[in-house]
């Protein structure tokens, strides 16, 4: 129990009033009651508004932001980057549904099980087991207006039941047929709408169903003043672009006519070592592969555009309901792919820097501009999500909901805060599923360790590469057979206790 003690004035004035009554023989006069106490303010919860691109890599991010053709009037997603903190960001899984798994849960793959975006162990089949311990249910029972819009999780199909922790739910059903950008199913709050195979539609009506207009309209919908709806609330808007095949609305055909895929050291090349060093030589790209790649980069570029164009949407929207300066945006993607690079297109689920190094940028109040060096993960968003909502607290004191200590990642908070936490991590655990093993068992893992310095993967073909990052950002050249073999060993005994980690054990 708090016990209550009388401010300093209150304690002052009882004294005073008692010897009164004791002087005047405690006269009838009623006493003097202590003045009540005083509330402590609660600030005000922040809004939270993630967004998750899909297969958006780190090269074509920067080519969104630098190689812009032809030059548009204002700046887009340039605007995000230049008004917040831009982490160096990694997928813990280069695969959508186990890594929005991850973004939903701050959990390793081998801690929520969804391996795989099909099958047993994979997509929303998979997730299902998790819903109820994810961000929506935490964040609602903490006071918040959850609302969920886009794709949610692969191979999801018509439901009507309730997605626990959901408000609202604007859900892509990828499993219920057609393609991700004009024909397609949504999950309408447990109706199921249909859009764009009516071939009755005119050319501007099937542009107006162009499913990230659809969505940044629910977006942009979502957002009410707080005259109006005062709850806060927590936006997940997660789109289909640049995703494969990257279809786009029209208006955007113009743009980027001259762009391609990103040209880097490592395109249409495999390790120069590679005949001689446990890993089998990559055959190039023929001439027909490399045109096909660049004509499917324009596409994702110009995919994006609507992206951008949603963005200043939400941006205005925020605006005009006076809620921006008290909402926090993030900005990720649940993986990255490779565009030309070691010869391949539109390929993730590797260890590989395209694959694993996504864009990672949070913008809000008071959260410094800029870019850090520090290694930070898919499996912090839930975490750092929490605290800013007030629902995680990293010193240990009572929250809104108690901590959820099995949570793998860490809080991003102190960053935010232009702080740099003690001990923060130097390496992170990467896998990849490539198939069940023997009789259905869980096999077929490759697994890697991404550390500030290297890069050391061991894949379930027995393929072993390491690469030093500091020195070879492309990873052109493994090392494997020119180190140590007892820092070989140290990378495995790692890997072994990263791979068997829970909550605590897998922050340091």
């Amino acid at each position: 129990m708090r016990l209550y003690v009388p401010p300093y004035h209150t304690v002052l004035a009882m004294v005073f009033f008692a010897l009164l009554a004791f002087g005047c023989g405690g006269g009838a006069g009623s006493p003097v009651a202590p003045s009540a106490p005083q509330a402590t303010p609660v600030a005000p919860k922040p809004n939270i508004v993630l967004i998750v691109a899909d297969d958006l890599d780190v090269p074509t991010m920067e080519q969104l932001l630098k190689k812009r053709q032809p030059p548009t009037a204002q700046p887009l997603l340039d605007e995000l980057a230049n008004q917040g903190l831009s982490f160096m960001g990694f997928a813990t899984q280069a695969l959508c549904s186990p890594s929005r798994a991850t973004i939903l849960t701050g959990k390793y793959t081998h801690n929520h099980g969804v391996w795989d975006n099909v099958g047993p162990r994979g997509g929303y089949g998979a997730f299902m087991r998790n819903e109820a311990d994810s961000l929506a249910p935490w964040l609602k029972a903490a006071g918040y207006r959850t609302v969920l819009v886009g794709k949610y999780m692969n191979d999801q199909r018509a439901d009507s039941r309730p997605i626990p922790g959901w408000a609202e739910r604007y859900v892509l059903l990828s499993g219920a047929g057609g393609n991700r950008y004009f024909d397609y199913f949504m999950d309408w709050n447990g109706d199921i709408r249909q859009f764009g195979f009516d071939p009755r539609l005119t050319d501007e009506q099937r542009q107006e169903n162009y499913s990230v207009n659809v969505e940044v309209k629910l977006v942009v919908g979502s957002i009410k003043p707080k005259a109006v709806d005062p709850a806060p609330f927590f936006i997940y808007f997660s789109v289909e672009a640049p995703h494969r095949d990257a279809l786009y609305a029209a208006k955007y055909g113009g743009e980027f006519r001259d762009a391609g895929m990103p040209d880097t050291p490592s395109f249409n090349r495999g390790d120069d070592n590679a005949r001689f060093c446990w890993t089998p030589q990559s055959e190039p790209l023929s001439v027909g592969e490399v045109n096909g790649g660049h004509r499917l980069q324009q596409f994702r570029l110009r995919s994006m555009r609507a992206v951008e164009d949603g963005y200043q949407r939400i941006i205005t929207a925020l605006q005009d309901a006076g809620r921006l300066e008290d909402t926090y945006i993030v900005f990720v993607s649940d993986n990255g792919v490779h565009m030309g690079q070691r010869g391949l297109i539109a390929q993730k689920n590797n260890p590989f820097e395209p694959s694993i190094n996504i864009p990672f940028i949070i913008r809000g109040p008071g959260v410094p501009v800029g870019k850090t060096d520090a290694m930070v993960a898919t499996i912090d968003l839930a975490p750092t999500i929490l605290e800013l909502a007030g629902v995680l607290i990293r010193d240990g004191s009572t929250g809104v909901l108690p901590i959820p200590e099995h949570i793998d990642g860490r809080s991003l908070v102190p960053f935010l805060k232009g702080q740099t936490p003690e001990n923060w991590r130097n390496d992170l655990l990467i896998v990849n599923y490539d198939g069940d093993g023997p009789n259905g068992a869980l096999g077929g893992i490759s697994l890697a360790l991404r550390s500030t310095e290297w890069l050391y993967s061991h894949g379930s073909d027995e393929t072993k590469r390491l690469y030093h990052m500091r020195t070879d950002q492309y990873q052109m050249k493994n090392l494997y057979c020119e180190v140590d073999k007892a820092l070989i060993a140290k990378f495995e005994e790692r890997i072994a206790t990263l791979l068997q980690c829970r909550g605590a054990t897998c922050r340091n």
